[in-house]
C-alpha cells in the first residue's frame, strides 16, 4: 500500500489541514484558559497544540513548495499559486515568532503579569487572518484550478490569443500584439523585416546581427563571426506579472544568452541566463549582476526555455522542467527580448510572452 496515492504530487494535500486544526484549537483553549483560571490543563493543552501545530505549518509550507515546483502548472494559474505561497510564508512566520514567545512565557516566566498574558493571546488571534487567507487561496487552487487533484485545468493561455482588432500580422512571420500586453514571435519568411520594424536594438541596429530565415529549420537565426556583448532586440513594452517562452538551439553558440524580461535600460534588468549547460536568474542594477538563483542542466538541440516571473517569484524552465526557483524584491515593469554576449549561431523558432495579471 503506497503511502501517497497518485493523485497528489507529494504529501502536501494529505496534511494541509493538521496545521489549521492544531492552530485554531490552540488558540482556542488558550483563550478559555484566560476565562477558566483553575482549569490548567486548558493553558497546557494550548502549549502542546502551539507547538505541534508550528511545526506542522512548517512541513506543510515547504512540501507546498515541492508540490509546486513539481507541477507544470498552466499559466493563468501562476498568480494564484503566488498569492497561496506568499500566504503560507506570512501564516508560517507569524506562528514561529508567536509561538516562541507564547511558550517561553507559558513555560519559563509563569510569574509574568497576567495582563501581558492577555495581549500576547490577542495577538495569537491576529494570526487566524493570515491563516484563514491561505486556506482561501489553497481551496481557490483546489476547486478552481484542480491542483492536488490529478486533474489539472489545461492551459489555454500559452498562445496569444488574437482577433482583428488587436493584433499585427506579416506574411508567413506572425507577430501578435494583445490589448493586455501579450505578444508572440514565430519565425518565418518575413521575420526579419517585423525586427526591423516592431522591434527595439540594443548595443547595435539589425545590419550589424545580419539575422536570416533558416527554411530548412524554420527558423530565425543569427551568426556572430566576432564576439559581441550584451547585445540584442526587445519588444519595448512594459510588463509586470508574465511568462516568457522561448525555442532556440545554441549548440553551435559560444557565450551566453539572456531572456531578458523587465528591461528598462542597458543597465538594468532582470534575465535568466544559459550557458555552458548553466541556467541562472539574475538582475543587472547598474551594470552590476545579482545572481539569485543557479544550477546545471543537461540537454542539447532544440529547447524550451522558459521563465516565471511573479511578484516576487522567479522561476526558470528547460523543456517544462523546472531547474531553477530563486526570491528577490518585485521588479518594476518593463520590456521583453534576448540578449547575446559570445559568437557562433543562435536559432530561435519562437517567443511567446503571456500576461500572467493584468
Amino acid at each position: 500500500m503506497q503511502l501517497i496515492p497518485e493523485w497528489a504530487p507529494n504529501i502536501h494535500p494529505l496534511i494541509v489541514h493538521f496545521p489549521i486544526v492544531f492552530l485554531i484549537s490552540a488558540l482556542f483553549f488558550d483563550a478559555a484558559g484566560l476565562i477558566f483560571k483553575k482549569s490548567v490543563w486548558l493553558e497546557k493543552s494550548a502549549m502542546i497544540l502551539y507547538a505541534i501545530g508550528t511545526l506542522a505549518i512548517v512541513i506543510t509550507y515547504f512540501t507546498g513548495r515541492s508540490a509546486a515546483d513539481g507541477l507544470n502548472i498552466p499559466a493563468k494559474v501562476i498568480p494564484s499559486v503566488t498569492d497561496h505561497a506568499d500566504w503560507a510564508e506570512i501564516t508560517m512566520w507569524f506562528f514561529i515568532i508567536f509561538s516562541i514567545v507564547r511558550l517561553t512565557i507559558g513555560l519559563f516566566l509563569k510569574s509574568v503579569n497576567r495582563t501581558i498574558v492577555i495581549v500576547v493571546v490577542i495577538i495569537g488571534l491576529v494570526g487566524i487572518y493570515p491563516l484563514f487567507q491561505t486556506g482561501e487561496h489553497g481551496a481557490k487552487l483546489v476547486f478552481g484550478y484542480g491542483l492536488g487533484t490529478g486533474n489539472i485545468l489545461k492551459d489555454d493561455s500559452s498562445a496569444v490569443k488574437t482577433n482583428n482588432n488587436n493584433e499585427t500580422q506579416i506574411s508567413n512571420s506572425n507577430l501578435t500584439h494583445n490589448n493586455d500586453g501579450s505578444w508572440k514571435l514565430n519565425a518565418g519568411n518575413n521575420v526579419v523585416d517585423i525586427l526591423n520594424d516592431k522591434f527595439t536594438w540594443i548595443n547595435g541596429t539589425i545590419e550589424d546581427f545580419s539575422p536570416m530565415y533558416n527554411d530548412e529549420n524554420a527558423a530565425l537565426m543569427f551568426h556572430f563571426q566576432d564576439d559581441i556583448k550584451n547585445a540584442g532586440f526587445i519588444f519595448d513594452n512594459k510588463l509586470a506579472s508574465i511568462q516568457v517562452t522561448a525555442k532556440i538551439n545554441i549548440d553551435n553558440f559560444n557565450g551566453v544568452i539572456e531572456l531578458v524580461h523587465h528591461f528598462l535600460d542597458k543597465n538594468n534588468y532582470d534575465f535568466l541566463g544559459i550557458a555552458d549547460q548553466k541556467l541562472s536568474l539574475s538582475r543587472k542594477i547598474n551594470g552590476k549582476i545579482k545572481n539569485f538563483e543557479e544550477s546545471s542542466f543537461s540537454s542539447k538541440g532544440w529547447i524550451e526555455l522558459k521563465l516565471i516571473t511573479d511578484g516576487s517569484h522567479f522561476r526558470g524552465y528547460i523543456n517544462n522542467k523546472l531547474i531553477l526557483h530563486g526570491h528577490g524584491d518585485e521588479p518594476e515593469p518593463g520590456s521583453i527580448g534576448i540578449l547575446f554576449s559570445g559568437k557562433g549561431n543562435v536559432s530561435i523558432r519562437m517567443i511567446d510572452a503571456v500576461v500572467l495579471e493584468n
